[in-house]
């Protein structure tokens, strides 16, 4: 996440920010036709000088957003070998022949249901952390 926001209320450590939709309000002087989303509040790790009204960069740090790639990608990976090793367990249970077609089968629910689960949550306003301001405007 690398976008902008104007800063509406200033609290000690808690900043109230309302996200611009567009880019290209971002240079210009009028804020009122600015299209507006909701609140949230940010944090600044490197106090910077803030007023009401400036318009800062927002994001996550880049280390954060790494390490999430990284799990997104290895998740569904992990989650098909799971599918791979546990289709002896499911064919016991479930009274059915292994065969290559089945254990094949098995792998591909798997992957698909963590890519799924990696899908859900990443359109999600879910975060481990508030973001942090990156610079002001």
């Amino acid at each position: 996440m690398r976008d902008f926001a104007i800063v509406k209320g200033i609290d000690g450590q808690k900043i109230e920010v309302v996200s611009l939709i567009s880019d290209a309000c971002v240079t210009c002087n009028n804020m009122d036709c600015a299209k507006q989303g909701k609140s949230f509040h940010v944090i600044n790790k490197k106090n910077l000088p803030l007023k009401e009204d400036n318009i800062v960069r927002i994001g996550f740090p880049r280390i954060l957003n790494g390490i999430l790639g990284l799990i997104s990608l290895l998740f569904p990976i992990a989650s098909a070998a799971t599918g791979f090793f546990l289709a002896p367990c499911f064919s016991q249970r479930f009274n059915f022949t292994l065969t290559q077609q089945s254990q094949a089968g098995l792998v591909g629910v798997f992957f698909v249901a963590a890519t799924l689960i990696v899908f859900l949550i990443s359109r999600t306003d879910i975060h481990i952390t508030h973001p942090e301001i990156i610079q002001v405007m």
